[in-house]
């Protein structure tokens, strides 16, 4: 989150927020403080029990390891919204195992409850899980409420394992709205910390504390500690881009998310746009069409400008570089063949068309993509996805695997195998694909522990030959 850090230094400036700074003047001309307005205790024990930690096994070629992190009930029947950072996008979907719900009490031990993972969701920057169990869950109702500069918010959240748990609530004040890929409110005072609803003086939930820099995640970390309450969060995500989220999730299975087949848009600067008579309008310049994608059937150039979709202007950012992740952000919730039709300007001839095209399925991401584990060696490999022969320049059907890890201190480092290392030979004979390798390299190790695994990868567009002999 960019913006955090640029409006670090003007909260720096500020007083904190006190609950007497947001005051209104009565008839007697006396000032009634915001929280005097706000039920403050009776909005705790209403979202308390709607607060719950998750908790999976992360189980990697490195080891396993407890991730747990805040989540929040969204509905009755057991489903929980917490942030996109916490099931990280580079793990692999397979690694992550035995979900839980942690329920606290502070009468009796942390309950666990058995999940199942639902999935990510790119368009609101949240993933979901959903208790095996059933029963019946209170949930937040997260709605679409408009909020201004000088409203009291509050948020409740839960501390780390080290406090159990507990739930606890801040308050603050907003200070700004800020525009952008998704819609973010800046708060002088205290937010509580990533995974917490945020709830206006009438109590609706408005918001919610999303991921954002130098605020940790996992609640079982101990260097972290409560640095989320000593140094709290300042922005939060405003409820509206959170809706199709939560009542359309994933439901254990990967989303399908379209895409228009094009790489390395840029937003227009202001002055870029006057010069092609786009005064005042926002607009986003294609760079890459990727050959056979959507964008390229659709007849659309390199170069061109998009200044509206499906006639209307891409929404505004605070600045042009967040027009592309704006616009991007908008073809993700469109659904999968849905129509969309861009107008476009070429910048030569200074004319517009509307292009029409069938959004499709993006290709497969690298945290879906199989992997083997040479554990002898310490090197990861996985299957080839398109962005990997993409970025390479290569055909998108070429043959080989991708080194995803390579384990300190293995054999395989200290052969100078590096990760993300196109593995295109082994022993001689081409890799095709991660299933021949994984069987042409288990037969070697079987027939031949002793002797030296020779790959050739290629690395910068150039191919290395990489010996590596096995430990003795």
């Amino acid at each position: 989150m960019n913006k955090c850090l640029i409006v670090v230094a003007f909260l720096a400036s500020m007083m904190p927020f006190t609950p007497l700074q947001a005051q209104e003047t009565q008839a007697t001309g006396a000032t009634v403080p915001a929280s005097a307005r706000m039920d403050v205790p009776a909005l705790y024990q209403r979202v308390r029990p709607s607060l719950v930690a998750v908790q999976y096994t992360w189980e990697s070629e490195l080891g396993r390891r407890e991730v747990i992190g805040a989540g929040v009930v969204v509905s009755e029947d057991g489903k929980i919204m917490t942030s996109l950072a916490l099931v990280d996008q580079r793990i692999p979907d397979d690694q992550m195992k035995q979900f839980k719900i942690l329920i606290p009490s502070d009468k009796a031990d942390v309950e666990e409850v058995e999940a199942q993972f639902l999935g990510r969701d790119e368009r609101g920057d949240v993933a979901f899980v959903q208790a095996k169990e059933p029963r019946k869950w209170q949930p937040v109702r997260f709605v679409d409420r408009a909020v201004s500069v000088g409203d009291a918010v509050w948020s409740v959240g839960i501390l780390p394992k080290m406090a159990g748990y507990k739930a606890y609530i801040m308050e603050g004040q907003v200070s700004a709205l800020l525009r952008g890929e998704l819609p973010q409110v800046l708060v002088s005072g205290q937010l509580a910390s990533t995974g917490s609803p945020v709830f206006n003086a009438a109590g609706d939930a408005v918001g919610f504390v999303n991921a954002q820099s130098e605020q940790p995640i996992i609640l079982n970390e101990p260097k972290t500690g409560l640095t989320a309450v000593s140094h709290s969060p300042v922005i939060f995500i405003a409820s509206s881009a959170l809706l199709q989220s939560i009542s359309d999730p994933p439901k254990g299975t990967p989303l399908q998310l379209p895409w228009l087949g094009v790489i390395q848009m840029v937003g227009l600067p202001k002055e870029v746009a006057e010069y092609f008579g786009l005064k005042g309008q926002t607009a986003v310049q294609l760079g890459d069409v990727i050959p056979g994608g959507p964008a390229d059937r659709a007849g659309m150039k390199p170069g061109q400008i998009i200044t509206q979709v499906n006639g209307s202007p891409i929404v505004r950012g605070d600045e042009p570089e967040e027009l592309p992740m704006i616009m991007r952000r908008q073809i993700l919730r469109m659904p999968v063949g849905q129509d969309v039709k861009l107008t476009v300007l070429d910048p030569r001839t200074r004319q517009s068309q509307v292009i029409s095209m069938k959004l499709e399925e993006r290709p497969k991401q690298p945290n879906l993509a199989q992997r083997f584990f040479a554990e002898d060696l310490g090197f990861s490999v996985r299957e080839m996805v398109f962005m990997d022969a993409y970025t390479r320049h290569l055909d998108p059907g070429a043959h080989g695997v991708l080194v995803a890890l390579v384990r300190p201190q293995s054999a395989a480092q200290s052969a100078r195998l590096e990760g993300n290392d196109m593995v295109v030979e082994l022993n001689g004979r081409e890799v095709k694909d991660l299933a021949q390798f994984k069987k042409d390299y288990e037969q070697f190790r079987k027939d031949r522990p002793k002797d030296a695994v020779v790959t050739v990868v290629l690395r910068e567009g150039k191919n290395q030959t990489i010996r590596i002999e096995p430990p003795q």
